[in-house]
């Protein structure tokens, strides 16, 4: 089964304001199996306005994924980073979906 992702990037505004939603994150993610692939606090931008912030997540399918970013803990969780950051998130599936 491929594996699902989420695919987070943008800036954030407020460091110390994020310490609730970062305390709150990591074990979530454990509760849902996830695990981080890569964080960058200082992401070497080539082409674009993506932020300085780079988070990849790894989830065990495209359905986790979905259903942790939906789950009600997570949509309480997005109130706690939202005031301290400008961030996109888009959730993927593993593998070359573009169709060439």
């Amino acid at each position: 089964m491929a594996k699902g992702y989420w695919n987070i990037a943008g800036t954030i505004t407020n460091p110390e304001g994020m310490g609730p939603f970062l305390q709150a994150l990591e074990p979530y993610l454990a509760k849902c199996q996830a695990r981080f692939l890569s964080r960058d606090l200082n992401t070497d931008v080539r082409e674009g306005n993506p932020g300085h912030l780079t988070v990849i997540i790894e989830f065990q399918s495209l359905d986790a994924a979905k259903a942790a970013y939906e789950a009600p803990e997570y949509q309480e969780m997005i109130k706690l980073r939202q005031p301290h950051s400008n961030l996109s998130l888009s959730i993927i599936e593993e593998g070359d979906h573009a169709g060439h």
